[in-house]
């Protein structure tokens, strides 16, 4: 099996998206400065891939991306505030943290769950994912901010 194949089946068997399995691996050998400015430009991707798949019409793969895509940003002020973020609890935790200051953060990372679960379960259609997406692109937008819009 070829490296690509193998990293595609590995990731399938544990429920991820490659891209997230890499990302998971590589942010093992880089300082906290530079998982920081990965996450953020895996949010990037994550968000620009979600929005061609929702574009094409592949709903359930768009769904996926564009949660990815809010996961990433929050994983990046979790390692920028030096909070543990290797699992969906902990994700969790950063965003509480988040909607410290601004509530409204609980509520559409609520909301914008259901992109990941429409993954699994297709339950969405392609207006309930461009609704979701808007506030995805809220969540997004606000950590960018915090952050200092690193790029």
């Amino acid at each position: 099996m070829d490296p690509l194949s193998l990293l595609r089946h590995r990731a399938s068997k544990l429920g991820k998206d490659p891209e997230v399995y890499l990302l998971e691996h590589l942010s093992r050998d880089v300082d906290p400065g530079e998982r920081v400015e990965m996450y953020l430009a895996a949010s990037r991707w994550f968000w620009e891939e979600g929005m061609r798949l929702l574009e094409a019409g592949d709903v359930r793969q768009a769904s996926e991306k564009l949660w990815n895509a809010v996961v990433q940003a929050v994983k990046a002020y979790a390692e920028a505030t030096g909070m543990p973020h290797d699992s969906h609890r902990l994700i969790w935790a950063a965003v509480r943290r988040l909607a410290r200051d601004n509530a409204e953060v609980l509520t559409l990372f609520a909301a914008v769950e259901q992109l990941h679960i429409n993954f699994y379960e297709g339950h969405l259609e392609k207006d309930d994912v461009e609704h979701l997406a808007k506030k995805a692109k809220h969540i997004i937008e606000y950590v960018e901010g915090l952050l200092g819009g690193r790029r």
